[in-house]
């Protein structure tokens, strides 16, 4: 096995869990614990993924995951702040109710045979860095760029 190639895929795959943790941190800050982040992010995915599917277009897909999950994110501030209620339970039974609706909704969705998927290139420059360069910048998907952006923020 090829460990650049194990570590790029781990890259590739850590993207989502950035998206998430940038998301979580700036919900921390302003003071809500969110325990919900993975029923959100379930349920954008479901959305996006079988948007994707249905037009044939992944950056619709992507926009209709964020809108998805950003809807499914007001059931925990409508409790959390406007109920008063307590953020731990709201945030598990949001996780929960995410798993379980992703779920029913998306069963069909693993079979649906080939999707339309973002683009994927390399920064010429940044690839000849040593270790590095293949890891990052060889052959990654626009969004994890589009990570590496958001880092800083």
């Amino acid at each position: 096995m090829d460990l650049i190639i194990i570590l790029q895929a781990g890259v590739a795959s850590g993207t989502v869990l950035l998206f998430a943790t940038i998301g979580e941190i700036f919900a921390e800050r302003s003071g809500v614990l969110n325990l919900g982040v993975e029923g959100m992010m379930l349920i954008g995915a479901m959305s996006g993924f079988s948007i994707a599917i249905a037009t044939g277009n992944p950056w619709l897909g992507v926009l209709v995951a964020m809108l998805a999950a950003g809807i499914f994110s007001q059931i925990h501030a409508f409790i959390s702040i406007t109920l008063q209620a307590d953020q731990v339970v709201s945030g598990l039974a949001l996780t929960f109710l995410g798993v379980g609706i992703s779920l029913v909704l998306g069963e069909g969705l693993s079979k649906a045979g080939a999707v339309s998927l973002l683009p994927r290139f390399s920064i010429p420059v940044l690839t000849m860095i040593p270790i590095i360069g293949p890891i990052f910048f060889t052959n990654q998907s626009v969004l994890v760029y589009v990570g590496y952006l958001l880092i800083p923020f």
